[in-house]
């Protein structure tokens, strides 16, 4: 008997939380996935033993190891441990056939990562960068951004945003954010467009989707373009679907990491897509190499030998995805005791995340934020983190304090005052994270 339409899995983040909850309900018996690279992994594990999705099962999917031996500590992100040891295996062997045929800059993995890329997202063109930074730049430029116009960015996300306007010529302008979803909120950024607007640049901050449709919409009725930083949102379901473009980012700490800098621009848009490809690679002719179609263009294409390593990698980013969305429900559900006391404000398990981060609020503000951080470090030995430390209009560059010397971020401010980042990785094992769950109760023990 096929499978349903429902019990289909796409390998989006809708698909996933879903999964989630099905696992804990012992549902899975019937669930199948979509015929993709990136879902292959996920698929072996369904067809030989469902039950393998359950952290209770004794051959789970889930990293037991390392067990915490008295007094080990917890890191928030251990670089050693961002790829197992089957995935090294794999990035060793991908590289070394690179290597072999000399393909090391241009080659045929390019092609086969793009179009596995776009098959995995539902979209008809993923055009493959050498960072999310370098994606972000070529977007902005292929939608027209350039010398003097104005792109409204969040204030709350890492340096590459408003970078990359800077790097088109165009200034960022910073609109507040709504309250629960932490992204760009839509009247906040209608209350900063003027005649020099070119741009909308949301943020998929931590991995939850923005309001795209609400976003484009007031884009559309000012002309104004609108592309997505979804560095930290691949999988999540929506992202490039209702925009110009989005932006990936495929650094070695995110969800789905390569060893090294790489990125991608993925769209619907065929026209818009030639224009990142042309734009990627020097302005040359896609068919002709040293013969220019656009007169200004950047070197930004990803090498032959990362997509090599990206298409070894790729069949496991499913099931890595599904890993780190069961983790953060589990960190929800053995959380939730926080709420009701009013110590923190946890997020909500949503079906538009893909959880690069699991952040709380700690309600009673800054002071006692970071007395819980330092009491989990001092006692427990348990790393946390706060992203990002400095907010872009709080930092003191000369151009950053002409600029936003006035600017007044009130739900944007309030967020970095009270969050707090627990260890979340693909890699993070149960018993560090139960570590993690009963480091921070002590913590908000100690410090109420």
């Amino acid at each position: 008997m096929s499978a349903t339409p429902s019990e289909i899995i796409t390998g989006d983040s809708t698909s996933l939380a879903q999964l989630v909850i099905d696992v804990q309900q012992r549902r899975t018996s019937q669930r199948r996935c979509a015929p993709s690279l990136a879902n292959r992994a996920l698929e072996a594990v369904l067809a030989e033993d469902a039950g393998r999705l359950d952290p209770a099962h004794p051959d789970s999917i889930f990293t037991l190891e390392p067990r915490l031996a008295a007094g080990e500590g917890v890191p928030f992100l251990p670089r050693e441990r961002l790829l197992t040891p089957a995935e090294q295996r794999t990035v060793i062997e991908r590289f070394a056939r690179a290597v072999a045929t000399g393909q090391l800059t241009s080659g045929p993995a390019v092609a086969r990562f793009e179009a596995a890329l776009a098959d995995f997202l539902g979209l008809p063109h993923a055009v493959a960068t050498g960072s999310g930074t370098d994606a972000l730049i070529t977007a902005l430029r292929a939608v027209g951004v350039s010398q003097g116009d104005e792109v409204i960015v969040p204030a709350n996300s890492f340096a590459a945003t408003e970078n990359a306007v800077w790097a088109c010529g165009a200034t960022p302008v910073l609109a507040d954010v709504d309250p629960v979803r932490h992204t760009l909120d839509p009247a906040q950024t209608q209350a900063v467009i003027t005649s020099r607007t070119r741009a909308i640049l949301p943020v998929h901050l931590y991995g939850r989707f923005a309001d795209i449709p609400a976003l484009v919409g007031l884009a559309r009725r000012h002309g104004l373009s609108v592309v997505e930083d979804a560095c930290q949102a691949i999988g999540v379901t929506g992202v490039g679907v209702h925009s110009d473009a989005a932006a990936l980012s495929f650094n070695p700490y995110k969800n789905f990491g390569l060893t090294g800098k790489a990125g991608a621009v993925v769209t619907r848009d065929t026209e818009l897509a030639a224009r990142v490809r042309k734009l990627a690679y020097h302005g040359f002719d896609p068919e002709q190499k040293n013969v220019k179609d656009e007169t200004f263009g950047l070197n930004t294409r990803i090498d032959n030998a990362t997509a090599e390593v990206a298409l070894g990698l790729m069949p496991r980013l499913t099931l890595n995805s599904y890993r780190r969305t069961f983790l953060a429900k589990r960190y929800l559900d053995c959380l939730g005791d926080l709420e009701p006391h009013g110590a923190a404000v946890l997020p909500a398990f949503v079906q538009d995340h893909s959880w690069h981060l699991f952040g709380l609020q700690v309600a009673a503000g800054r002071e006692v934020r970071d007395a819980v951080r330092a009491h989990m470090r001092s006692l427990s030995r348990v790393e946390t983190d706060i992203y990002y430390p400095v907010l872009t209009h709080h930092q003191q560059t000369p151009l950053h304090r002409k600029l936003f010397a006035h600017v007044s971020l009130p739900s944007t401010e309030r967020l970095h005052s009270t969050v707090v980042h627990l260890p979340l990785h693909n890699n993070l094992s149960l018993a560090e994270q139960d570590r993690v769950i009963e480091a921070l109760h002590a913590a908000f023990r100690a410090t109420h």
